[in-house]
């Protein structure tokens, strides 16, 4: 509660049945590219603000997601079938506290379609703030769960063995990263494209916990080796300032995350960053999945978002 008394409830409604994936067969596929969103009766633009906030992480601003906005009396019939719908609904009569509830595979698939509910513009407006986070992540989660869905079925196997024979965990490394470059206790794919390079690092040291500042130390140290640039001066380094930790969970598992921006020391390349640390009590070390992106003329924001679905595939092997 706030010092004005509004509430926020957060209703989270996953419509799934064990025979889902059967219905989902007879459903049209989704229209629309990742991380598009139609928002549906947002008459004051307060969704449209939220969702259009920048990316954190990304050296030049970008909006966390591309959103067009419909209204009743101009609502194009293939808008329901889009892969990510916000609707706006605004009645006293049916809500009491503005609320989140989401739908999943509705009218097409893959599909999320998320009601943003409150009894007033202003109890909404005032509650925007807590609402926003929560929004941005349902979306951004439902176009990583079709990433890993893709990558499931199409990733690079030859990667994917080599990962588990140097750390003993999985991955699904994308099916474009072919070129390997391997170090101790390192591996590095990549795509070696000129119109976009993606990278994802898999790498490990010891540690018994996981510590933000450890992980960017240890992150500089291990990428200046393995990284290097065309003279012998030019290395890979943290811009520390950018740099935001989190903690979240992954599959039961305590998973720091940790999002910024690199750059070659001493030469003019950089771009942004993503890494996922997770610990190896077994062998006592942090096993890290770090994806990695340079394309100084077009947009980035898709680009490490593609690659940092791979990075939520990352987990120990079970021994047989």
């Amino acid at each position: 509660m706030d010092g004005k008394g509004i509430y926020l409830s957060i209703l989270f409604v996953l419509m799934l049945t064990s025979c889902s994936d059967e219905k989902n067969a007879l459903k049209p596929q989704s229209g629309g590219r990742p991380y598009e969103v139609i928002v549906e009766e947002d008459r004051d633009s307060i969704i449209y603000k939220a969702l259009t906030e920048d990316m954190e992480g990304l050296p030049q601003a970008e909006h966390s997601f591309d959103v067009s906005m419909v209204y009743d009396k101009k609502y194009p019939s293939a808008a329901r079938l889009a892969r990510n719908i916000v609707r706006v609904n605004i009645d006293s009569n049916a809500y009491t506290l503005p609320q989140i509830r989401y739908e999943k595979d509705v009218a097409a698939t893959p599909q999320i379609r998320i009601h943003v509910n409150a009894p007033s513009v202003q109890a909404l407006q005032k509650s925007v703030t807590r609402i926003a986070p929560s929004l941005r992540q349902l979306l951004v989660r439902s176009e990583m769960n079709v990433a890993i869905k893709g990558l499931k079925a199409h990733h690079n196997a030859k990667a994917q063995k080599e990962v588990e024979k140097m750390f003993g965990m999985q991955i699904w490394i994308p099916e474009a990263l072919t070129s390997c470059k391997k170090g101790k206790n390192f591996i590095w794919l990549s795509n070696n494209s000129a119109q976009g390079m993606a990278n994802i690092c898999v790498y490990s040291y010891n540690a018994l916990r996981l510590d933000a500042k450890e992980l960017i130390e240890k992150r500089d140290s291990i990428m200046r080796l393995n990284v290097p640039g065309e003279e012998p001066d030019m290395y890979m380094q943290t811009v520390e300032k950018s740099v935001k930790p989190r903690f979240i969970k992954e599959r039961s598992s305590v998973v720091l995350t940790a999002r910024g921006l690199w750059e070659m020391k001493n030469d003019m390349m950089g771009g942004p960053f993503v890494a996922h640390a997770i610990v190896d009590s077994i062998k006592k070390r942090v096993v890290v999945a770090e994806a990695f992106v340079f394309a100084p003329e077009s947009k980035k924001r898709n680009k490490i978002r593609q690659l940092e679905a791979s990075l939520y595939t990352l987990k120990r092997l079970r021994k047989l």
